[in-house]
Order: structure tokens, then C-alpha cells, then sequence
């Protein structure tokens, strides 16, 4: 055999092997990756689609850890919400200027093709409830917060937000937002004193209901802190928790005078077809909330369960003695360290 022939059947025998791993690629015979722990981001950020067709697939909650600039940030993917599989880019820079914003720029060039959660740990503790994300001057998302020690901010894209910047939405400077009651003697049903400026328990035995009169106010409920706690998350609950966290957005209710805050939510989730189940505990004179959304307590920990909140404070009394007033603004969220995770340490139930 000559050399030309010898030489033509080496570059055969390369296309072949070429070509045999060509297929085997498109066959999906790849290394797969350990979706049970955080998968950490590479340099340059590229995430191969044949890892995101594993994701849905197996149909795994998948958890991809980066750092910036000292910032710790995970995006959270969710198989059951795939329906374009390709490459995606998960790297962001994370900066924080003298005011305590957060700037955030997104280093994906085109959209994911599927909405991912993304949480930023922060290294102080914001006072503040929510945030927002901001383009120059326009709003182009809103912004949960969680956390203990440190802030965490969350907050769902498909990778297109571009550069944004994410400011506290700041709570009103009344001395009794985020403060526990004053020391004093509890009331009969064990209620600590209200803070100043804070409306007191109104009995339910004593509300009057007027249904000729109405009035409106805001309810949303959430529980994105879950997603910063999949590991403590009880497995079989896995598939239920939306994937921003977000059961049911800030919505206009009409109610009656002299409802309270459980009355309305009994009401909303019986209208939107929400699982909702509570408990009377005549110890404290309110129904207890139990779960929501098929999210009970300790489902998330052993401190887990559902808190309310009005207008930005979390009472300490039972949503069944609070009656709401017109343009009131009621958020129920799940919590998985007694309220901590939220901005409130008490009045888990509701």
C-alpha cells in the first residue's frame, strides 16, 4: 500500500469517528450532571443545551450557583416549565453602589426561551418588605425579598432584562414596622399590646358585616423563600411551588365593611380555585391557616408556615381579628425561620 492510500484511509477512518460522535451527541450520550446539588457556573457562563434537556427530562428542579464580585447568586430552573431547550448564558456581574442599590447586568444576549428564578445574596440586611427593578426610570419587575442575616433578592426573567438596578422599596418611618410590641400586660387571647398606630383586634363575634356597603383592597400570596430552601423542601412538594414563587398576583378584591382579612382570603381562594385550609384555635379567637396552594407548615422546615401582612406590617394577632379597611394592601407569605426570612418574627398562621 502506497502513502497517498495509506494517508486517504487515516482521513477516512478520523471522518468515521468524526461522524460516529456526531451521533451520539445528537443521541443525548453525554455525562449527565448531578441535578440533586447546586451545579456551579462555569467562567464563561455557558450552560449546553444537552443539560438543559436533562433538566426536563428528568424533570428536576435544577439549582446553578455563581459569584460576582464577592455576591453569591443562583439561578433555580424547573423541568416542568421547559419548552425551548437550548444553550443559555448564566453569568451576571453584581455591583452595589454608595446607596445601597444593587446594579445587576445580565450577560445572556437573547432570551432563555423558559422564565428562570434568580436570587442575589446581598451582605447587609435591607429594611424593606420588596424592591424594584428599574431600566433608567422604568419599572420592569418587581423584586421579593428574603433572607435572615442578609438580604436575598429574587427575582424571575427569561435573561433579557439587560442592565437593571434594584432599590428597596422603603418602609415608612412610623417607629412600629418592622418593631415588636411594646412591653405590657396580653390580652385574654394571649395578644401581645398593638404597636402605636397600628389598628387593634376587632373580636369576630363582634364584627358587624354590612353587605350594603363596599369597599376594595389589594391581596397577593407568595412563597418565593421556599426557593431559596429547596433542600429542607419536602420532596413530594417539589412540582407544586411556582416557579417565581408567586401563587397569586397583587389582585383588586371588593369586600364588605366590617370583613376580615381571613373572611376575604377564604372568599379569593374559593373564587381562583386555590387549596386553602385553616383551622379555628378558639386559644387565640382566629382560624389558624394551615397551608395554601397545598403548602402547609413544616412542609419547608421545621419553623415554616404562613404569615399575613397589611400594608406593610405583620400584626400580632390572627387574620380573623383583623377587619380591613378600604385600600388596604394584604400579602400572605410562606416563611421557613417564624417570619425571619420576610421581615416579621411572629404571628406564623395567621
Amino acid at each position: 500500500m502506497n502513502h497517498k492510500s495509506k494517508l486517504k484511509q487515516i482521513v477516512g477512518m478520523l471522518l468515521l469517528t468524526a461522524i460516529a460522535f456526531t451521533i451520539c451527541a445528537c443521541q443525548g450520550n453525554w455525562e449527565k450532571v448531578n441535578l440533586k446539588d447546586p451545579v456551579a457556573i462555569p467562567l464563561h457562563g455557558l450552560i449546553a443545551q444537552n443539560v438543559i434537556q436533562q433538566i426536563k427530562d428528568e424533570n428536576a428542579i435544577a439549582v446553578f450557583a455563581g459569584e460576582s464580585n464577592g455576591y453569591q447568586y443562583e439561578w433555580t430552573i424547573f423541568g416542568n416549565q421547559l419548552n425551548t431547550v437550548q444553550d443559555v448564558n448564566l453569568l451576571v456581574t453584581v455591583t452595589q453602589n454608595a446607596e445601597g442599590n444593587v446594579h445587576v447586568a445580565f450577560n445572556s444576549t437573547k432570551s432563555f426561551g423558559f422564565n428562570a428564578f434568580l436570587s442575589i445574596h446581598l451582605k447587609d440586611l435591607w429594611n424593606a418588605q420588596s424592591a424594584t427593578a428599574y431600566q433608567g426610570d422604568k419599572e420592569v419587575g418587581s423584586v421579593s425579598l428574603t433572607g435572615t442575616q442578609y438580604t436575598i433578592l429574587n427575582i424571575s426573567t427569561d435573561g433579557t432584562l439587560g442592565d437593571i438596578l434594584i432599590c428597596p422599596d422603603i418602609l415608612p418611618d412610623d417607629g412600629s414596622s418592622n418593631t415588636a410590641p411594646s412591653a405590657g400586660e396580653k390580652d385574654q387571647y394571649l395578644t401581645d399590646p398593638v404597636p402605636e398606630g397600628k389598628p387593634n383586634p376587632v373580636e369576630p363575634e363582634d364584627a358587624e358585616v354590612n353587605k350594603g356597603r363596599t369597599y376594595t383592597c389589594t391581596f397577593s400570596i407568595e412563597c418565593s423563600t421556599i426557593l431559596n430552601n429547596l433542600d429542607m423542601l419536602d420532596p413530594e412538594k417539589l412540582e407544586i411551588v411556582p416557579m417565581d414563587g408567586v401563587i397569586l398576583a397583587k389582585t383588586t378584591v371588593t369586600f364588605y365593611e366590617g370583613e376580615s382579612v381571613f373572611d376575604v382570603l377564604q372568599r379569593l381562594c374559593k373564587e381562583k380555585g386555590i387549596h386553602m385550609e385553616a383551622e379555628w384555635t378558639p386559644i387565640y379567637n382566629s382560624a389558624y391557616v394551615e397551608g395554601i396552594y397545598n403548602l402547609y407548615e413544616f412542609d419547608c422546615g421545621a419553623l415554616s408556615g404562613w404569615m399575613y401582612k397589611v400594608n406593610g406590617w405583620y400584626p400580632n394577632y390572627g387574620s380573623s381579628r383583623y377587619q380591613l379597611k378600604d385600600g388596604d394592601v394584604v400579602e400572605w407569605r410562606y416563611t421557613c425561620d417564624l417570619g425571619n426570612d420576610v421581615g416579621g418574627g411572629y404571628a406564623v398562621g395567621g
